[in-house]
């Protein structure tokens, strides 16, 4: 009897203990700082930090998680958590700290109210310092510097530092009106300079003839439009220039590399192609359709092969002529043939010619031919006032010889002094 009594005590005692434990846990506030060091233990300024905590609620989701923040000049990041303390369910405790930079991440678990501060978390990163300067070695201050997800700004001697984990390392400078990017190799404290050459650029926009065209250009983060299809600066740092040109709904984009190229045209095809030619003929009762296209000028995108349309429809026809796409090859460069089925001789046969360039202009024809024998047709006539003027070699030849006849007979009928020549008989 006397144990049993001693063990209820000892029952109660611990039902009291644990739920003494729980309330303790319930509607907690717990302030603590998080430092983040480095792999030889040193402050990381710059790593992320995110707390995942049971915030208590009696509705909604049990855990809450904080945006990741940037811990200070001390690797340091301050929080204050706040537990509801719902009586609908047990409090978890538990505290999750994760840290990173770039690749390199740590986590670590405590219980709140049940901790030191600061509550320290390792990353296996080192330092950079980046130095930034021009060509002739004068540092940069104000250029922009991103490294693993950080970005920064050089001080008035054009120095940054950041933290990164071991490895390559993609870094972005830029500067004014240019911007340079590449890979550092860490595997300890490390040093980099990066040398942004100052270089002169000059875009010009033009159209399919060459001639300027005021294009509006977004560059350096500005828009502005190409008075006379020019524009030109001679403060470009980096490596690199991207811009933007647009032109009567046309945009382009292109890529500089002023160290090696430091002019660029850009050229807008504006104009649609040319037919400059069409004829005729008849290859047993198929008539036969052949066109000549051109895209000229000199910056001109060429003919889209594969933009050919031809349909057609044949005069008289009951109701309406309905029209019908025309089997349509390449010939040649720039020439094209249409095959029609086979028909008698004397109908009519409309058709529509349709071509584009390579940008999309279009040029279009419409005509009119009438079948013939095999063999027949030809070039489509000439307008009206222009007569086919050439003379035939045959009679060219006679002129000739009637020239020469002429001239013998004047040549010998005549004395030297220029006389007649007395006729003797026979």
């Amino acid at each position: 009897m006397k144990h049993l009594f001693t063990t209820s005590l000892l029952f109660i005692f611990l039902v009291q203990f644990a739920a003494a434990a729980e309330a303790d846990c319930r509607g907690y506030t717990d302030s603590f700082d998080v430092r983040v060091l480095d792999a030889k233990l040193r402050p990381v300024d710059g790593a992320l930090v995110q707390v995942k905590f049971d915030r208590g609620a009696s509705f909604g989701e049990q855990y809450f998680t904080t945006e990741p923040m940037p811990t200070d000049e001390n690797g340091t990041r301050h929080y204050t958590l706040a537990n509801q303390g719902t009586e609908t369910r047990k409090i978890d405790c538990t505290i999750w700290i994760n840290t990173s930079i770039g690749t390199a991440k740590a986590t670590q678990t405590i219980e709140a109210d049940a901790h030191g501060s600061p509550v320290d978390l390792a990353l296996n990163v080192y330092p950079i310092r980046m130095q930034v300067n021009d060509q002739h070695g004068r540092p940069l201050a104000n250029a922009t510097a991103t490294v693993a997800d950080a970005t920064k700004i050089t001080d008035e001697y054009g120095r940054v530092d950041f933290f990164a984990p071991p490895g390559l390392v993609g870094y972005l400078v830029s500067y004014y009106k240019g911007k340079q990017g590449g890979n550092i190799l860490v595997t300890n404290d490390t040093e980099y300079e990066v040398v942004l050459q100052k270089h002169s650029i000059s875009i010009d926009a033009v159209d399919d003839q060459g001639l300027p065209v005021d294009a509006t250009l977004t560059i350096f983060g500005q828009t502005l439009t190409m008075a006379g299809g020019h524009y030109e600066t001679g403060d470009v740092f980096g490596d690199t220039v991207v811009a933007n040109l647009s032109y009567m709904g046309i945009d382009q984009e292109i890529t500089m590399f002023p160290a090696m190229e430091n002019e660029s045209i850009v050229a807008f095809d504006t104009h649609p192609p040319t037919i400059e030619s069409l004829s005729t003929t008849t290859i047993g009762k198929r008539p036969r359709l052949t066109i000549s296209v051109a895209d000229n000028g000199e910056y001109a995108s060429g003919i889209d092969v594969n933009s050919i349309r031809i349909s057609y429809r044949i005069l008289p026809a009951d109701g309406i002529p309905q029209w019908t796409s025309a089997t349509t090859f390449v010939a040649g460069v720039d020439s094209f043939v249409s095959d029609f089925p086979e028909m008698e001789a004397g109908k009519i046969i409309e058709f529509k010619i349709e071509v584009r360039d390579s940008t999309g202009n279009i040029v279009t024809r419409t005509g009119k031919f009438v079948t013939e024998e095999e063999g027949d047709g030809g070039e489509t006539p000439p307008p009206a006032g222009e007569i086919d003027q050439q003379i035939p070699l045959f009679y060219i030849a006679i002129g000739v010889i009637l020239i020469i006849v002429v001239f013998y007979i004047v040549k010998h009928i005549r004395s030297p002094d220029g006389s007649e020549v007395k006729k003797q008989n026979i």
